[in-house]
């Protein structure tokens, strides 16, 4: 019980000690300043300017000495005026180019210049402005091709007359092979009898052609495939040309 009484009490910050009053302390006064450089004047006699015969040697001039004097308002600068004489002033404009040289001056030769011609006039190009262009009313009626045909027009128009002739003598020329030859039109059923023909091929070869080894390892083997492959490419071909809307003219034997 004692001891947990104690400790309670010195937890709380409670003692007899606290009790006993503190000392007074008595601060004391640092020692009184005294300049190293003391001046000329006793400060006893100092009087602020009050009464003093040394001009402004103090905080100012004597009283009744800084009063102003309405004689002398506004005529500070009249002996020595600040402003010049205005007739005395040259109005001359300042040349902008230098003088035309004379004669007898003789040039300076030898001069190497250090700048890059070149890219001193493309930006100068770049950063210049463009020249602006007055509009002009142009009388179209008043020029000397005004109402004719332009010479191009018909430079093209006998360039397309000549293709249609050629084309037209082409056209007469087939007809008249054709007729030599006995040309007659393949019939329909003949037409899709071919077609069935000609897919049967072309499942044969595809299939010899999907038959072959993965790997071109000799020289047969490799023209075996692009053989395969040509026939194929016709039997296609061919095959087209039957599903064709138009005729199809064979020869007489």
């Amino acid at each position: 019980m004692g001891g947990s009484y104690r400790s309670s009490g010195l937890d709380s910050g409670e003692s007899i000690y606290a009790l006993i009053p503190e000392p007074i302390r008595i601060r004391e006064k640092p020692p009184l300043y005294h300049s190293n450089h003391a001046g000329a004047i006793n400060p006893s006699e100092f009087d602020m300017g009050v009464n003093s015969t040394r001009g402004k040697g103090t905080f100012g001039p004597a009283t009744g000495k800084s009063k102003p004097k309405p004689q002398t308002f506004l005529k500070k600068y009249s002996k020595n005026p600040m402003l010049p004489d205005p007739t005395s002033v040259t109005n001359k404009k300042a040349k902008q180019k230098p003088p035309v040289p004379k004669k007898t001056e003789k040039p300076i030769m030898n001069l190497v210049s250090a700048k890059n011609f070149i890219t001193a006039n493309a930006v100068e190009a770049i950063l210049s402005e463009a020249k602006t262009v007055k509009n002009r009313e142009m009388n179209y009626t008043q020029k000397a091709d005004y109402g004719k045909v332009p010479a191009y027009l018909a430079r093209n128009k006998a360039k397309i007359a000549a293709e249609k002739a050629a084309i037209q003598e082409y056209m007469s020329m087939q007809e008249q092979q054709n007729q030599g030859d006995s040309m007659v039109e393949m019939p329909m059923e003949e037409r899709e009898n071919l077609k069935l023909h000609l897919k049967k091929k072309w499942a044969e070869i595809n299939e010899l052609y999907q038959k072959l080894s993965f790997t071109l390892d000799t020289p047969a083997k490799q023209k075996r495939k692009e053989t395969y492959e040509r026939e194929l490419v016709q039997v296609e071909n061919d095959i087209k040309k039957l599903n064709s809307r138009g005729p199809i003219y064979i020869t007489e034997d």
